[in-house]
């Protein structure tokens, strides 16, 4: 290192960036551009440890199934069961046409993702659907991940090179164990979420390359990252703004070279955008989603919405820190409709305007925190429901990006800030390596919570027991698992035992939710199991009422009525049934005009007083 860099870095302010970071000197020092070269050589030791972290972590998960949205994905996707064969029909339509069949906005604005389901079906042709493959494909992925992200800090801190212990090693090893992360790992589907990092990496790394060596092929190679990262998710769209921060913090780079750096990107965004147009059809319907498990804000008004928003963005300060308890369910009601009058979003606002007026005070002296800060908000800007809904209140994989933001500012405070004499340096590496420790810890014990349906519903429903999908996902685990398997010679009261366990559930996720269409749909299910079991036509009826009464088209309850009209043996029940119909004719005449349930019940109340007279 030259004689000016070691006089520039040793003056630099506390709570300062210095303006000499490598891709700025790059260009006027011959050592550096020798010193890059050499980077894995020196630099061997920490990201064998980085490599290590990751591997010891999730290897584990080579033995787990696929789980929760990998069913959509991959698992019951045609597109993607047909192998590279599917790799067209992936890339000209909709993310979820696949599944369904048909393209549905499910969400706002819809989803076109195709390169993670791209590598999806090529595992497919090569493995024929392993799932252990694709969790190794998976932590390998996320090792490599820990290699590049202490690259590219390794150019913005060029001041702490020289020691083992420093901030782009600290800020790799903890976004490496931070439990937020267990989600976007261990399940296959996270998978978009590690490619756009890697791609917001790539970004990253080519942009100062380019301001280091003023080559026009880094600026492809940018743009080539940029273009595949959105293509694994549109989050890395924030690194329009992200790119000339980081120049901005981390260079001496003029505002011409900041602009440069940026057009390529703007260029490919504009194409993204041109190719999500003609696959699907628009940007944004402006159709408003009005099922609350894809909308949860849906029905609300503007202050329940924005109250509610910030208590979920206070949720996540609290999780970077305190990452406990996770879930993987954060639907209707395990986050509650708030109001401003309730403390925990006025404590909310309060905090991010804080950090926010930290972030421009200190913007002119290029902080290490500004910069932190400003990472975390505009990655997080996104997911945050507050510019455009994402489906669910929050979930802990939308903080996979922002959490580098909080991740790099506790590496500096504890290793570059705290170095200021022995104690105080040993002080703030005994807090890193406590909190590496507490990490890996909690990860270590959530990831196995991801091995299979039955274990992941277990784990949420104990933490999002008010969550009402939670509760259905965990009834609906113990039927299919213990309930549909039994033994026909099972006798009645292990049937039932059973049934009443699965039923606790349907029914807490109905309290939570007296609309939600799945759970109605569950509890009928489970009521024609109840009267195959006791013959309690009225009890039966009752359930079934209630069901169609919230509005769920259920074509199960007139198919197993069907079945039951033929076998009524007595005037009591076959007026029992007479009634029921007639209710239903009449409700369903409103509220179904145009579908054939209104028919369905019209011709059992026929079947049935055809049966009447010979009843009398």
């Amino acid at each position: 290192m030259s004689k000016k860099l070691k006089y520039k870095t040793r003056s630099v302010k506390a709570g300062q960036t210095p303006n000499t970071s490598a891709s700025h000197l790059t260009r006027t020092s011959k050592n550096k551009v020798k010193s890059t070269h050499n980077f894995f050589r020196e630099n061997r030791r920490q990201l064998a440890v980085l490599f290590l972290l990751a591997v010891g972590l999730y290897i584990q998960t080579l033995s787990f199934d696929y789980v929760l949205d990998d069913t959509i994905l991959i698992v019951k996707n045609k597109f993607t069961q047909k192998g590279i064969a599917g790799i067209p029909e992936i890339l000209g339509n909709e993310t979820f046409k696949g599944h369904f069949g048909e393209q549905k906005e499910l969400v706002e604005g819809g989803r076109y993702r195709p390169f993670s389901q791209v590598s999806f079906a090529i595992e497919k042709t090569i493995t024929g659907g392993n799932a252990a493959f694709s969790h190794f494909v998976n932590v390998l992925l996320y090792a490599l991940t820990g290699i590049l992200l202490y690259r590219v800090l390794w150019l913005l801190f060029p001041q702490a090179r020289k020691q083992f212990i420093n901030v782009p090693f600290a800020a790799a090893a903890l976004f490496i164990v931070h439990p937020l992360h267990v989600e976007v790992i261990a399940n296959v589907k996270g998978r978009d979420e590690i490619f756009a990092f890697l791609a917001e990496l790539g970004i990253l790394y080519y942009s100062f390359k380019w301001l280091a060596e003023n080559k026009p092929r880094y600026l492809v190679y940018s743009a080539v990252c940029f273009f595949f990262g959105i293509l694994s998710k549109e989050n890395v769209v924030t690194f329009l703004a992200i790119v000339p921060l980081t120049a901005y913090f981390f260079s001496n780079s003029s505002l011409t070279d900041k602009i440069k750096l940026t057009l390529p990107l703007v260029g490919v965004t504009i194409l993204y955008l041109i190719i999500r147009y003609s696959v699907l059809g628009y940007l944004f319907s402006g159709q408003e989603i009005d099922n609350l498990m894809n909308n949860p804000f849906y029905g609300m008004n503007f202050s329940e919405k924005t109250a509610t928003i910030f208590y979920t963005l206070l949720i996540y300060l609290k999780l970077l820190f305190y990452p406990h308890p996770l879930t993987h369910d954060y639907y209707p009601y395990h986050i509650p409709v708030m109001s401003w009058s309730d403390w925990a979003p006025i404590v909310s606002l309060l905090i991010h305007l804080v950090l926010l007026a930290f972030m421009f005070f200190t913007l002119k002296r290029k902080s290490v925190i500004s910069y932190s800060i400003a990472f975390y908000f505009i990655t997080l800007s996104i997911v945050s429901n507050l510019f455009i809904s994402v489906g669910t209140f929050m979930n802990e994989r939308f903080a996979y990006h922002a959490s580098l933001g909080f991740c790099i500012a506790i590496s500096w405070l504890l290793v570059e800030k705290m170095s200021i004499n022995r104690v105080t340096k040993n002080l703030g590496y005994a807090i890193l390596f406590l909190g590496l420790i507490i990490f890996s810890a909690i990860s270590y014990l959530r990831i196995p919570d991801w091995k299979t349906n039955e274990s992941l519903n277990r784990a949420a429903i104990k933490v999002s027991y008010n969550s009402a999908r939670s509760n259905l996902f965990m009834g609906t685990s113990i039927w299919e698992k213990n309930y549909l398997t039994l033994p026909k010679n099972t006798d009645t009261a292990k049937r039932k035992a059973i049934l009443d366990s699965v039923n606790h559930y349907f029914q807490r996720a109905i309290e939570i939710l007296p609309t939600y269409s799945s759970a109605n749909s569950m509890k009928a299910g489970a009521a024609a199991e109840y009267h195959k079991l006791d013959k309690n036509l009225e009890k039966l009826i009752k359930a079934f009422e209630e069901v169609n009464l919230t509005g769920t088209y259920e074509k199960f309850i007139p198919e197993y009525l069907h079945y039951i009209n033929p076998r009524v043996n007595n005037l009591k029940d076959a007026k029992l049934l007479e009634g029921f119909y007639q209710r239903m004719i009449t409700y369903n005449d409103v509220k179904y005009k145009n579908t054939t349930l209104p028919g369905e019940y019209r011709s059992l109340l026929k079947e049935i007083r055809e049966k009447i007279p010979g009843l009398q």
